[in-house]
């Protein structure tokens, strides 16, 4: 069983084996999918749990620091330490700024905004917690052969700092990209939260309720542990299974087999 949560965990290493997390409930998913994560369908994923039209990548408000021959994303989502009031006004600005341009933005939670690029260049970007920290000229080189993606990175930062409101959010990196495949047939148990995300991915989601049986399922998708009844957060942990937090992944099993997977699909270093 995998157990996907969309949270932080202990990352105790004397539960089990540690590995690599990507950063978010949704990769992990795709992971678990056998999805190739240099460049995963999050975008077309979470439109159509929407239900929105067309092609769509996603837009992560970002803060990022420059020097005279490189740049560095430094701060994402909680380290960016700012309000949903805050957030709200600079998607508002940015929708603005881009609906001049004829270009639809759609704004799916705090951290996740949505970007339509029906008729723009193919986008071949890595999802931004596989960058974060590291140097972005090798990934800026290689977004697209027409330069459209690199002058859509470089005009979006000049436009959020050309405000003069302070904030750590300065910049968004776009990315996300990814044919989506049909639906498979992996049997799913999650929370409200997953529900039209996991529809979208599987054609056997369970909604969760205390009565069902969680040792019956392959995935068991979660935004919160306590989304889980006591008896049934008590019990998750005595099944063999992986764990996906958002900053780590807890194998509770000797499984070298599956650390050969997970690094593969995953690019782990």
């Amino acid at each position: 069983m995998d157990v996907i949560i969309n949270t932080e965990g202990s990352c105790d290493s004397k539960e089990g084996r540690l590995l690599k997390s990507q950063g978010l409930a949704v990769l992990n998913l795709l992971a678990c999918g056998g999805y190739d994560l240099a460049n995963p369908p999050v975008g077309n994923l979470l439109k159509s749990s929407r239900n929105l039209e067309g092609d769509w990548v996603i837009l992560t408000p970002m803060h990022w620091q420059a020097s005279h021959n490189d740049a560095v994303i430094v701060a994402i989502d909680k380290d960016l330490q700012v309000t949903d009031d805050e957030v709200k006004y600079w998607f508002d600005l940015y929708f603005a700024y881009l609906a001049e341009e004829g270009i639809s933005l759609y704004y799916y939670d705090k951290y996740t905004w949505l970007l339509r690029v029906d008729d723009k260049p193919p986008l071949n970007a890595k999802p931004i917690y596989q960058v974060l920290n590291k140097s972005l000229m090798p990934e800026l080189s290689q977004l697209d052969e027409t330069m459209y993606w690199q002058k859509f990175f470089t005009e979006s930062q000049m436009f959020f700092s050309s405000n003069p409101r302070k904030s750590l959010i300065n910049g968004i990196w776009a990315w996300g990209s990814g044919q989506l495949k049909d639906k498979n047939t992996i049997s799913i148990c999650t929370d409200k939260h997953f529900l039209n995300i996991a529809q979208v991915y599987s054609s056997k989601v369970t909604l969760y309720d205390p009565s069902v049986n969680l040792s019956g399922f392959e995935i068991v998708l979660l935004e919160s542990i306590d989304s889980l009844s006591e008896l049934h957060q008590v019990e998750i942990k005595k099944i063999r299974s992986h764990w996906y937090w958002n900053n780590c992944v807890l194998i509770k099993e000797k499984s070298h087999w599956f650390t050969r997977l997970w690094r593969s699909l995953t690019h782990a270093d």
